[in-house]
């Protein structure tokens, strides 16, 4: 074991009370003694060992690093070895039952996979927000145009339960497919005999890391088709309970710092830079990586993002097929499960990708699953703000655009509004969406309606993502029923600011609190619309807005309008015996849900909507 550290590359850490070790200098696996003395008194203390916390050599591990060069462990009274592990998540779960780590950084989908199959580790948090993306490919000569192509064809897979298998489950799910009869494997082991399969065709495709497989794709040796994302965060922290108890303290003490050193992190952008120098990344690919990532090192983890992997693990035949207690999988002293906007039946039917499910099995049944199409062929389909279509006329009356006009849409769902707004007038739009699968098939139609010169779609959390936009430069910032999912409208407020030019305008349609909300109408409000709190009036709203900098114009209030058209919604919805057949019994009831508890809220009159138009002034 000492020869095996010894070839481990391993960074010390020293808390303040720690001064016997230099940070980096080399530790031993023996506990470190020093003899102290007890203010004067020569009693002595032995020194607490280091926490051994492991991660793979990679650039979004960066922060263990930088909480170690800027003394921010040190600040918090704790002495931390991050252990560079080059073998990967099988490899660290290994070594933490071992006792050679105390923590690991793993790859979420492995340690829910051990954890739900009975050990005692336990998840401690989330360490990266973002999901893991999974390039498509397909053979340089092969008849696959796009994923679309490929329902019923095979799939080549490293190895039976492989995450190349695991994707190939989830791409399914996401189109709406059978993942039993649609999708067909055969293991051809290495990433050399993949590539080879999909030329030789013996595979129609597979799905690998993207990063990996770009090389190959520059080359010509394989097409790249498509793309798929991990529908739960990639990396999470984990532990032994027996170790999480002994080392509570130090714990604590350690993801503080780590939680203060990613803070850091994203606050300075010049970190883009050492990263590209650092990890030998060329400039502009490390400034996009660090633009896109979500290091968020939280105690939040998504119930649905955990529910979706243990699903996905039973599919595969990893898990048995027996109920997994979710809130199980983690250590309640340092988690929180979470319900977030993918927890909105809207979104999820039984941690299925619902709202993706409804679209793919709609436009496959009007022939319209692949190949190029109008923008206008998609309007019943993606659509899903209030009045559709008609609100967009109205915007584009009200706001006089032009194709020189540059508008940003925050919340753009599939990019329905940036489609129309862009095809129907010729104006740029930047279209920001958190949810990373919504994203993605909103990209794939854009670039199927031929729209990709109009439309730039980026995801990612808008407050993030606006950071990294060009700052006074749009005309029009819009919202439709976005607001409500922030819990920091005043910073929402002040980033759509900022991205306005002098003279620009915002504009958002959005609830507020007409009546007295009851206790059960919030938690109504929280866990199945995903939305934490809204102005408590419609003066409450423009107040808001007027101390972010804003000059209110007009204040429309929509409460009744709202409230009819939800009602209807609900009956059309309702009677529409053959979307049920199209989209699912499954789906259909998740979402007939979500549309009637949002009628209720309306129908109490306790809850209302507005539109709000507000301008950034001109000059200071």
């Amino acid at each position: 074991r000492e020869r095996e550290r010894e070839r481990a590359h391993v960074f010390t850490s020293c808390s303040a009370s720690s001064g016997d070790i230099m940070p980096g200098s080399k530790s031993t696996m023996s506990e470190t003694r020093k003899d102290e003395s007890d203010h004067g008194q020569g009693q002595k203390k032995r020194r607490t060992a280091p926490l051994r916390i492991g991660g793979v050599p990679e650039h979004f591990n960066f922060p263990f690093y930088l909480a170690k060069e800027q003394g921010i462990f040190e600040k918090h009274g704790v002495e931390v070895e991050f252990v560079e592990q080059k073998l990967g998540t099988g490899a660290m779960i290994k070594n933490v039952k071992s006792g050679e780590l105390d923590v690991c950084v793993a790859l979420t989908e492995g340690l829910v996979s051990d954890i739900a199959a009975g050990s005692d580790l336990r998840l401690l948090g989330t360490y990266v927000g973002s999901p893991l993306c999974w390039a498509v490919s397909a053979g340089k000569d092969s008849d696959i145009k796009s994923v679309a192509d490929l329902k019923g064809k095979t799939f080549g897979i490293s190895r039976p339960t492989s995450g190349s298998q695991l994707m190939a489950y989830v791409m399914a799910s996401e189109r709406g497919w059978d993942p039993q009869t649609d999708v067909k494997f055969e293991v051809k082991g290495s990433f050399e005999n993949l590539r080879a399969s999909v030329n030789d065709g013996s595979t129609q495709a597979f799905l690998w890391e993207t990063f990996t497989t770009k090389p190959f794709h520059d080359s010509g040796e394989v097409r790249r088709v498509g793309e798929i994302t991990t529908p739960w965060p990639c990396f999470m922290l984990a532990a032994r309970q027996p170790v999480i108890t002994s080392k509570l303290e130090q714990l604590q003490k350690a993801l503080a710092a780590v939680h203060e050193a990613v803070q850091l992190f994203h606050h300075d952008k010049s970190f883009a830079t050492v990263i590209a120098e650092r990890y030998k990344l060329k400039p502009e690919d490390a400034k996009a990586w660090y633009a896109g990532v979500n290091i968020v090192a939280e105690r939040y983890v998504s119930e649905t993002a955990l529910q979706r992997a243990v699903d996905t693990l039973q599919l595969t035949g990893v898990l048995p097929p027996t109920k997994v207690d979710i809130a199980g999988l983690i250590d309640s002293r340092f988690a929180e499960i979470q319900r977030g906007i993918k927890e909105m039946p809207l979104y999820s039917a039984k941690s299925r990708p619902a709202f993706l499910m409804a679209l793919f099995r709609q436009l496959t049944a009007a022939n319209l699953v692949a190949g190029p199409i109008k923008y206008t062929q998609l309007l019943p389909y993606d659509q899903h703000h209030y009045h559709g279509v008609q609100s967009l006329d109205s915007l584009i009356a009200s706001q006089a655009l032009t194709s020189n006009s540059r508008v940003f849409n925050v919340g753009s769902g599939l990019g329905g509004p940036a489609r129309y707004l862009a095809g129907k007038v010729g104006c740029t739009v930047t279209a920001c969406e958190i949810q990373d699968d919504i994203h993605r098939a909103a990209s794939e139609l854009t670039e199927r309606c031929g729209l990709n010169n109009l439309v730039q779609h980026v995801g990612g959390d808008f407050l993030q993502v606006a950071d990294t936009m060009q700052q006074s430069s749009y005309d029009l910032v819009v919202s439709w029923l976005t607001i409500l999912h922030f819990s920091d409208r005043p910073r929402m407020y002040k980033a759509a600011y900022d991205l306005l030019r002098p003279g620009g305008v915002f504009v958002a349609s959005d609830f507020y609190e007409l009546g007295k909300l009851s206790v059960l109408q919030w938690k109504t409000l929280y866990h199945d619309v995903g939305c934490p709190g809204m102005p408590s009036s419609l003066e409450c709203f423009q107040h808001e807005l007027e101390v972010a900098g804003f000059k209110v114009t007009t204040v429309t209030d929509k409460s009744d309008d709202w409230r009819q058209y939800t009602a209807e919604r609900v009956k059309a919805f309702q009677e529409n015996a053959q979307l049920r057949e199209v989209i699912g019994e499954d789906v259909h009831a998740s979402q007939l849900q979500f549309y009637t508890l949002v009628r209720d809220l309306y129908a109490s009159k306790n809850l209302g909507g507005c539109i709000v138009v507000a301008q950034k002034p001109m000059g200071w």
